[in-house]
């Protein structure tokens, strides 16, 4: 009897050639596929059914396109497990990260019939981790004058930018949270995908983070999705802290008042904005505080000065020491503070008088205050008095005012007086006061009978 050859030098006498098996198995193609630790692609499927067993599985891979994907030529394995794990190409070559690969599998049986299900899936590759990579998300933040929260967000891959196509970018996250690991709630947000230019910019939120960052401190968690996996970074938030200072500028006027303003300045500029009220508060140089040199709840302009409302200082208040100004204001709510130092008032002052007799026989005299050579102006005059000395330095009785007071000119006159009592023909003194600025200046002044 002569012998039928089928497929892989199988044979069977001619009587039982009618129940030859063509019948490839029952089964169902490829069910997952993933991307896997080390970059490798895994597919996996179900078992196949079929008599003649054992079954086979021929595991086919291209790149980019599913047609033309069940060609022999793209098999990479065969395999009688349920999945494999895939590193090359049929060329040998390993994986290319950001590529997409379409996988597919068919099942054989022992005498060769194979099935010829099209089933395929597709995922993009990460690259085939033949050395280790080293990632690190990172993040920029700013607080706007609006106070609200800017973060742009980005990933290093190998100390490079992490961009397409040498890295699979997915999304990223952020997540503030404050000094005891507590998440703010409202201080988050998520971005799908990076810009051209591989920056992840989300959309602003509002802020909730202490300005000064004085009681308090926070840090933000960064996860990016870079080659398949989750980035996780946390980054302090200590590098924008805001440099708000406070200045002031005071002096004082010809009126002997106190004038002056303050204002907030951020990194050297002026604020105008978030702005409350302001303070002050006079201090002697030792620290003791002066009563009643003081002024709250001050208004800020338009141009951000606090001007404040011009004030005399008591007339006891010597103007020659140095005081210390505790300025204050208000920014985003919290209280700002700075010690502003006023120098006294180095202002040379003298007393300046001339004397005679008139044609009534009466001794009468002018008196005058200068400040740095200039007559002095009327507001910081007080009243001026006079007393006549002989020559032995004893008061001449009756020759003598007290609470002469200025007139427009900044001049002081005496009441003319009888110069009976001027008996001495040798000379005199006449020691003059006049009050200036809280303070009395005193001159001694000679004349004789004749004037001089």
């Amino acid at each position: 009897m002569a012998d039928i050859f089928v497929a892989d030098n199988f044979y069977m006498p001619t009587s039982d050639a009618c129940i030859v098996d063509l019948t490839p198995p029952t089964f169902a193609g490829i069910n997952f596929l993933d991307v896997e630790s080390r970059g490798q692609i895994r597919a996996g499927w179900p078992a196949a059914s079929d008599p003649n067993t054992p079954i086979r599985y021929e595991v086919y891979i291209q790149a980019t396109t599913p047609t033309g994907l069940f060609n022999t030529a793209n098999i990479t394995a065969i395999t009688d497990k349920l999945q494999y794990d895939i590193f090359t190409l049929p060329n040998g070559s390993f994986l290319v990260n950001g590529t997409t690969y379409y996988v597919g599998v068919r099942a054989v049986d022992a005498i060769s019939n194979r099935d010829t299900n099209t089933v395929s899936l597709n995922v993009i590759s990460t690259g085939v981790l033949t050395s280790i990579d080293v990632y690190e998300s990172k993040c920029a933040f700013s607080i706007s004058s609006d106070n609200l929260f800017h973060i742009t967000m980005w990933a290093d891959k190998n100390e490079s930018l992490a961009i397409s196509p040498g890295a699979v970018m997915g999304t990223a996250s952020f997540q503030v949270f404050d000094k005891a690991g507590l998440s703010i709630v409202g201080m988050s947000g998520s971005v799908v995908s990076p810009n051209a230019q591989g920056l992840y910019i989300a959309t602003p939120v509002a802020n909730l983070i202490d300005p000064d960052r004085i009681n308090d401190h926070y840090t933000v968690r960064v996860t990016i999705s870079v080659d398949g996996e989750n980035r996780v970074n946390f980054v302090p938030l200590n590098d924008e802290v805001e440099d708000i200072k406070i200045n002031g500028a005071f002096s004082l006027n010809n009126s002997n008042n106190i004038i002056g303003s303050l204002w907030a300045e951020k990194n050297e500029k002026i604020l105008t904005s978030n702005l409350g009220t302001a303070s002050y508060q006079f201090y002697n140089a030792d620290g003791s505080i002066i009563a009643g040199v003081t002024q709250s709840g001050i208004a800020a302009g338009v141009d951000g000065y606090f001007t404040i409302t011009p004030f005399a200082l008591p007339s006891s208040i010597d103007l020659s020491k140095t005081f210390i100004i505790r300025a204050n204001v208000t920014v985003n709510g919290i209280l700002r503070s700075k010690n502003i130092i006023l120098n006294g008032d180095l202002a040379e002052y003298t007393c300046r008088a001339v004397f005679s007799i008139n044609a009534s026989n009466q001794l009468e005299a002018t008196f005058w205050a200068t400040k740095n050579d200039q007559i002095a102006p009327t507001s910081i005059l007080g009243t001026a008095s006079y007393t006549v000395y002989d020559k032995n330095g004893v008061a001449v009785a009756g020759l003598t005012q007290s609470g002469i007071a200025a007139d427009v000119n900044g001049l002081f006159h005496t009441t003319p007086v009888s110069a009976i009592l001027l008996t001495d023909l040798t000379h005199y003194t006449a020691t003059v006061t006049i009050a200036v600025a809280g303070t009395n200046i005193v001159a001694v002044k000679g004349f004789t009978l004749l004037g001089n």
